[in-house]
């Protein structure tokens, strides 16, 4: 078998689930954990919003601060919760996909490796900042080079030529600053584009990271990493095949997508609706992870059961130095 049996890898993947007990079991106990998180979070930090905005005055001041930051720091818990459930859910895959049995207990043994959950984060987000701004200087280069600079050049010709050597401050009014964003918006475009080009394949060289990472978590990050860019290269198209047959995860992933931020598409499309603002925020908050928790329960099993199989077809091509301590 290799990567580009799409239908052979995807027949292994079922026959592994059609065999597990359990799985059901345990992606709706991630799936309810990952919603309840997310909607706990959410009211939490309204909660803490209204207490804040109550807290006026400076003798106030210290109790607000703890406010403010619990408020900050509850996105953080969820997502390192939700990391090391992640990391639990691809070692039940991988059980499964190798004739293994696995449990709750194996979903929750991604918080063992908590350290090495943070480093790969960490190690992720600082490569996708650096290609980001590689984004930005060579989108900006471009912009310049071409004729859209014009008209930001004619805006703020005038605001630099009346800059003298000791005022340097760079002060807009409203109206050139309004025009200044307008004239800006072809360099917006030619960021996205530069930044799909640079964020797509270092997306698909990262893409087996968790499989990797929940293979042996004693390697480390860095490990990770490096074998997920190896095991990737020359690969990322074949992936992208594979995740096209996959297009109904990924549709449903968006439709709940929509479908959380109803309560601003509707009014945009002319919709009015017969309640509160409050009442829309949460209604399609509900609704969307409802969506959510549907996906999970009928077709995450399915999806990643199939991404575990190819990531073992994909090993199968590394050298032995590679190759995971047996689990």
């Amino acid at each position: 078998m290799n990567i580009r049996d799409r239908r052979a890898i995807g027949d292994t993947a079922a026959n592994a689930l059609s065999h597990s007990e359990n799985a059901r079991q345990i992606v709706l106990v991630y799936g309810l954990i990952c919603c309840g998180l997310s909607l706990a979070g959410t009211i939490l930090s309204a909660l803490l919003g209204d207490r804040i905005s109550g807290t006026g005055g400076l003798g106030n001041i210290g109790l607000r601060s703890i406010l403010s930051t619990g408020q900050s720091v509850l996105p953080l818990i969820t997502l390192l919760v939700t990391a090391c459930l992640s990391l639990g859910y691809h070692t039940v895959m991988l059980c499964y996909t190798r004739g293994f049995d696995a449990s709750i207990h194996t979903l929750m043994s991604g918080f063992r490796y908590f350290g090495a959950i943070i480093r790969t984060i960490l190690l992720q987000a600082a490569v996708y900042i650096g290609a980001g701004f590689i984004a930005m200087q060579i989108s900006s280069y471009i912009f310049m080079a071409t004729p859209f600079a014009a008209e930001f050049t004619a805006v703020m010709e005038p605001v630099l030529s009346s800059m003298t050597v000791m005022d340097t401050g760079l002060v807009l009014d409203e109206a050139t600053l309004l025009a200044a964003v307008d004239a800006m918006i072809p360099m917006l475009w030619i960021l996205l584009a530069v930044c799909l080009v640079l964020m797509v394949p270092l997306h698909y060289r990262f893409r087996m990271v968790n499989f990797c990472l929940a293979d042996d978590p004693r390697l480390g990050a860095l490990h990770a990493l490096g074998k997920s860019r190896r095991m990737m290269r020359r690969n990322c198209f074949q992936l992208f095949r594979l995740d096209l047959t996959l297009w109904w995860f990924y549709a449903a992933q968006l439709v709940a997508s929509l479908v959380c931020y109803g309560d601003i598409l509707l009014p945009m499309a002319g919709i009015t609706l017969p309640w509160s603002g409050d009442v829309s925020y949460y209604l399609f908050l509900v609704l969307s992870l409802l969506i959510q928790m549907a996906l999970y329960y009928f077709g995450m099993n399915r999806a990643f059961s199939i991404y575990a199989v190819a990531y073992d077809v994909l090993q199968e091509d590394l050298p032995k130095s590679d190759l995971p301590v047996q689990m």
